[in-house]
């Protein structure tokens, strides 16, 4: 284990994690999460929504801040940017709930309660380590949940992922080089996310997901993450065994978010950028 002047930010993130998680099962009990499941909606798929049939699916994230840059979006309002990404073409909707970004397992309860959303699946996009956050996901309406395989042994993975297919939700497996690739395709998952943020460092490369998209079964989705921002990313990703697109800083940042989607959703129509 690195001491504590060498541990990375994911490091810091993790342990805090558990911290977080110690306290919230003292304030809510699993149990009572539980029994609060039944009360919820009904889950949509993930894994249908994006699906590639011709252009690339968007997964538009709800993103507040970043842990690298700070506030993103001064004017931010989860229920308005989540209205305004389903009537301009996204086929999921991501919602960031840990604190490093300013985000809150509310605002996902509060997207979903919107009948306009209800139809699209939402992703609980935190740092998923223990069942309680499981449970806490499909209490809270997620339809899909996020498990990053850099931060779990593949026995944790594993117990997650069959957990959260259990109770009726999607996972998207979290990938950022080919040892990890090679663990997800053991859990034969149906969606596999390829990070294009080394999250260690949190510089963005896109050629990450063109190194690792070709190795993975056609039938698995395929999303790539972070620093898609062009329309030249897009047409390049295009070329390749690519689903769908997860974004969320160039969209929260634009000064016009549905010009900004119809670029990344029909990037044919509009010159590269």
């Amino acid at each position: 284990m690195p001491n504590n002047n060498s541990k990375t930010i994911l490091d810091q993130i993790v342990d805090a994690k558990v911290v977080e998680v110690s306290k919230q099962k003292e304030l809510v009990p699993q149990n009572v999460l539980e029994g609060s499941i039944s009360h919820a909606l009904p889950p949509v798929s993930m894994s249908k929504a994006l699906s590639r049939i011709d252009n690339i699916a968007l997964l538009a994230e709800i993103k507040k801040a970043s842990p690298s840059k700070g506030l993103l979006c001064p004017d931010f309002n989860h229920i308005t940017l989540a209205h305004t990404y389903a009537a301009n073409g996204a086929s999921g909707i991501s919602i960031l709930t840990d604190p490093r970004f300013q985000g809150e397992l509310q605002h996902l309860y509060d997207i979903k309660q919107s009948a306009t959303i209800q139809s699209l699946p939402v992703l609980r996009k935190d740092f998923i380590i223990d069942e309680y956050q499981i449970y806490e996901s499909r209490a809270n309406n997620a339809d899909c949940i996020l498990l990053i395989v850099a931060i779990l042994s593949p026995n944790e993975l594993k117990t997650l992922h069959s957990l959260a297919n259990n109770l009726g939700m999607d996972v998207i497996v979290e990938i950022h080089n080919q040892a990890e690739l090679d663990t997800a395709l053991k859990m034969s998952p149906a969606i596999i996310g390829i990070n294009n943020r080394d999250l260690r460092t949190f510089e963005t490369d896109i050629n990450t997901t063109l190194r690792l998209c070709e190795k993975i079964p056609e039938d698995i989705v395929v999303i790539s993450e972070s620093g898609i921002n062009t329309t030249g990313h897009i047409k390049t990703l295009s070329k390749h065994n690519i689903d769908a697109i997860l974004v969320g800083e160039a969209l929260v940042t634009s000064n016009d978010i549905p010009a900004k989607i119809k670029s990344l959703i029909y990037p044919s129509d509009a010159p590269t950028s």
